[in-house]
Order: C-alpha cells, then structure tokens, then sequence
C-alpha cells in the first residue's frame, strides 16, 4: 500500500496550536508553570500496512512517559487522513483519560484513577482500520513501551516534510522492536547492491536471493547484536552458507565497508566488502 506522508502534514502542524482539535495539547504548550511539549511519530498500529500518525505528551516534568494524546490515519479508500481519536471519549487524551497500546494491537482506556492495563474499557481498530471500536473491558495483554518509536519533536516538522511528501510505505525504515522479535515486514521489498543484484523480501516471510528463495527464520537470541539481525543463512557457492543480516541505520556492523547511515542488508561469508550491501530500492 503506497502512501504519502505529506498528507499528514496539516496535522502535524496544527495539532500544538488548533484548540479545537485537542485544547488541553494547547494548554500545556503554552504554560509557563507546567509546560508540557508534544511529539509525534508513525507506527503501524494494526498491521494493515498504512502507517498512524501517533501524537504524545513528551516526558518531563508532568509525565514520566509517553502519553498518546491522538491518532491518525489514512483511508486506503480514499487517501484521506482520518482522525480516529475524537468524540466526547477519547477527543481529551493526555491527561485524567489515557488510551495505552497493547500488545496483541488493541488498547486500554482508563481513568487516573484506574491506571493499569486490564483495569478499564477497550478499544479496537474496527475491520477497514479507519476506526476505534470500543469494547468493555480491554484484552488485558501488556502495555508497548512507546519510548523506543523514534518520536520527533513538532518543531522539526517543517524540516521534514519536504522528505515526507515522497511516496513511501509503512516499511521505509527497519524497526529494530519488530525485526527482534520475528516480524519482518519493515524489511519487505527490493534492495540492491552496487553491482547490481537484487534480495528481494515478500509479506509471506520468504527471501530471494541469487536465485533461489528461502524462508526466513525468527532470529534466536544469539542472532541479534546491536540491532543487527541474521535472518537465515542461504546457500553460496563455493563455500557453504551465507548469513543474510538486517543492519540498521546509524549502527557499525564492524566492517563499515557499506553506508552506515542507510538501512541495509549485508549478504556475505566472508569479509564485506561494498558489493555486499543492499539498499532498498523500493
């Protein structure tokens, strides 16, 4: 599902200031006693490949962690962005009303006074994703820790969004969380080395490579250092197998022989070198 992040980007830009959209964002931005600032970041909330765009209190001084205050997505329909937190419910997040992500990709609802997961209503994406449905109770699975979503402050939203109005998919940037724990969509795609062959990763778990496909296995607990994955191991001729390893932007994988500040994917049994890397293409 390709889509373009520009469309989010009224949004962003009015989410710190538009009072009508969510005033108690407004309120804190602009205290002198108890300022408190907004972040935002896009996540796949229920897996349907469309990226949310997700706004939160940053911690600080009046929050010890992220608090989601609205959610956005974008309709596959239509393309237009839809607002799935609003309403007399969840119009108010922030601050005596949280909504807390879970686990299996539904949330709890919950007052200040009933602060823990399994003690509140529910919410679900309903069945097209470009809803909240509520429920009675919540599912009871965990809490995400949302500290790790790459947040962004708003004040670097104009800086982005010259590169947001690109076309890209929910799977542009390796998710170090997902990758750990066996989910491999954010590496589905094409990438290429500079002497022009190709891995291509497919949604069904498979990777093609010099010919042959393989199936991609969960990384066990010694196969990940660093944010740096060993997917599986394909057959290279003349010498045996060959791990194909996710790196992640901004990580050393020892070698530094390819770009360091791009994703990549090193596929090679003995010492890198630039040809072993590829890069996304798309």
């Amino acid at each position: 599902m390709m889509i373009s992040y520009s469309k989010y980007q009224t949004a962003v830009a009015d989410n710190q200031t538009d009072a009508s959209i969510n005033p108690l964002v407004v309120t804190y931005a602009n205290s002198q006693i108890s300022p408190a600032s907004t972040v935002y970041t896009y996540r796949d909330l229920d897996g349907n490949g469309v990226d949310e765009l997700v706004f939160a209190f940053k911690p600080g001084k009046l929050f010890k962690e992220h608090v989601i205050t609205d959610i956005y997505t974008i309709s596959k329909d239509s393309g237009q962005v839809i607002r799935l937190t609003e309403g007399p419910q969840l119009g108010m997040l922030g601050e005596r009303m949280t909504l807390a992500y879970l686990m299996d990709n539904t949330f709890s609802y919950y007052g200040s006074a009933g602060a823990t997961a399994g003690g509140g209503s529910g919410y679900h994406f309903s069945s097209d994703g470009q809803s909240l449905v509520k429920d009675d109770s919540d599912s009871g699975a965990d809490e995400v820790d949302l500290s790790n979503w790459g947040w962004k402050d708003l004040s670097s939203a104009s800086t982005e969004s010259s590169a947001a109005s690109q076309t890209q998919t929910s799977s542009t940037a390796l998710k170090p969380d997902e990758l750990k724990n066996g989910n491999y969509k954010s590496a589905v795609g094409t990438w290429k080395s500079s002497n022009g062959q190709t891995i291509t990763i497919t949604s069904d778990g498979q990777l093609n490579l010099w010919g042959s496909t393989y199936p991609i296995d969960k990384v066990p607990s010694n196969q990940y250092v660093s944010v740096i994955y060993t997917l599986t191991y394909v057959y290279s001729s003349p010498v045996g197998n060959a791990p194909i390893a996710l790196c992640t932007k901004g990580v050393s994988d020892g070698s530094d022989a390819g770009d360091n500040s791009k994703d990549r994917i090193l596929a090679t049994n003995g010492m890198p070198s630039e040809e072993s890397y590829f890069y996304r293409v798309d």
